[in-house]
């Protein structure tokens, strides 16, 4: 583990849009803080959209963005024809109470149970590391500083029943033709978690879905501009993402997100 924790203070969002004639959870007001646009959503129905594009600077942008750009490494674990997704991986363990971030320097491989993955879920994987020195690591900090007070003040998170949880992050770039979500509707295994866009490059497709059950859909949206943000309640909600295609096909496209996952230890 590293030596130093990454404090994460708090900033505002304003709410992210559903598809058209849908909706969002949090309804249309704007300037809302964090907390209390995320909030009512995740406590009344287990997720809720918000934006998160004014809570970085410009500078702290690019240098998320940039990963994108230098640092991933192609998905070995994903069978030869499906081969469409490159990802680096990153872990914190946080203090839920104080809501401090350590960095860990060795965080082994990434598990999941079948269950959740029947498609990878048993499989100790190891991803391309992203290490605690990287200037993104203050940014990943701070975006999923934003996620934990969220999901700590609808309950989600609990520093009595859970002091410490550990929060994986993936960077993860899907190329067109390609599937998000291959395992289809699904939970991830978590306590709570998030999908963070960053960029689309001539993207079709890729709309997004909340169930309560694998049958009974909840919403239906699209995360269309950069930071536009989906936080959950991984207990209560299942999720899918809809495959992508190109919408020039004679030029490249993909999809860019960020994501969350807050678990116990």
């Amino acid at each position: 583990m590293a030596q130093s924790d990454v404090v994460v203070p708090v900033h505002s969002c304003a709410p992210a849009r559903s598809r058209p004639g849908k909706e969002s959870p949090l309804g249309t007001d704007s300037a809302a803080s964090h907390v209390s646009a995320a909030q009512p959503g995740l406590r009344k129905s287990g997720y809720a959209l918000v934006a998160l594009r004014d809570h970085l600077t410009p500078d702290e942008f690019a240098i998320l963005a940039g990963v994108y750009e230098r640092e991933l490494a192609l998905d070995e674990w994903l069978p030869l024809r499906s081969r469409t997704r490159r990802r680096a991986y990153q872990r914190f363990a946080l203090a839920v109470g104080e809501l401090t971030f350590t960095p860990d320097t060795d965080p082994g491989p990434y598990i999941q149970s079948m269950s959740v993955n029947p498609l990878q879920g048993g499989i100790e994987r190891v991803f391309e590391l992203i290490p605690p020195e990287h200037p993104v690591t203050a940014v990943t900090a701070k975006i999923a500083g934003v996620v934990a007070e969220s999901l700590r003040t609808a309950g989600v998170l609990d520093a009595v029943r859970a002091p410490e949880v550990e929060v994986d992050i993936h960077f993860i770039r899907i190329s067109a033709p390609g599937e998000p979500a291959p395992e289809g509707v699904h939970r991830d295994g978590l306590l709570g978690g998030s999908v963070h866009l960053v960029h689309r490059e001539n993207m079709a497709g890729g709309v997004s879905e909340v169930y309560e059950t694998p049958e009974q859909r909840l919403d239906s949206f699209e995360l269309a501009e950069p930071m536009d943000s989906f936080l959950f309640d991984d207990a209560r909600v299942l999720h899918y993402t809809h495959p992508i295609a190109a919408a020039d096909p004679e030029r490249a496209a993909h999809r860019d997100v960020l994501l969350t996952g807050f678990r116990e230890p």
